[in-house]
């Protein structure tokens, strides 16, 4: 004998991410995300970011993404061949 209940629940589904930068969608035309996460730290010896204990989370569109990294020496889009290990 099988025994089947019905349940009715809330479910919680990311609708969007919208960038930190900008605020455009980071979202891709099938629903990926299209962009960078950023997730940093400090501690107490940095001068920078000299909170404890906390992570500083930032999504960040293509689009922003794109226009940061272009200033960079390297170039982004290039495949680094030597992996370490």
């Amino acid at each position: 004998m099988r025994v089947y209940k019905t349940e009715q629940r809330e479910i919680k589904e990311r609708a969007d991410v919208l960038c930190d930068k900008c605020g455009r969608s980071c979202m891709g035309c099938y629903g990926n995300f299209c962009g960078v996460m950023l997730a940093f730290s400090g501690g107490p010896d940095s001068p920078i970011f000299p909170d404890d204990e906390r992570t500083h989370r930032y999504d960040v569109c293509e689009h922003c993404a794109d226009e940061w990294l272009k200033g960079w020496a390297k170039d982004y889009m290039k495949w680094d061949e030597a992996l370490p290990g």
